[in-house]
């Protein structure tokens, strides 16, 4: 099957999603099951149904792209002033 391209801010709403899951969610644990944790905590926020939920869930998401540092004058000079 054919993969499928989302938006950035359909990630993002999966990557915050997934974090309130592995925060809220127990195995084994029928009070912090996906179903409740759904209910108590992704529903009243994002107002998604339970299917859309596990689909995030599922969903593979690329880790955040990390901004490489801004460099300033002053990092060029006290570099090489090391050296």
């Amino acid at each position: 099957m054919e993969k499928r391209k989302h938006h950035e801010s359909t990630i993002e709403r999966i990557r915050m999603v997934r974090t309130i899951t592995e925060r809220y969610y127990e195995s084994g644990n029928q009070a912090r099951c996906y179903k409740a944790v759904w209910r108590q905590h992704i529903f009243p926020t994002f107002k998604i149904c339970y299917r859309t939920y596990m689909n995030y869930l599922g969903i593979p998401t690329p880790p955040p792209v990390q901004q490489p540092k801004q460099l300033t004058l002053w990092n060029e000079i006290e570099g090489n002033s090391l050296e």
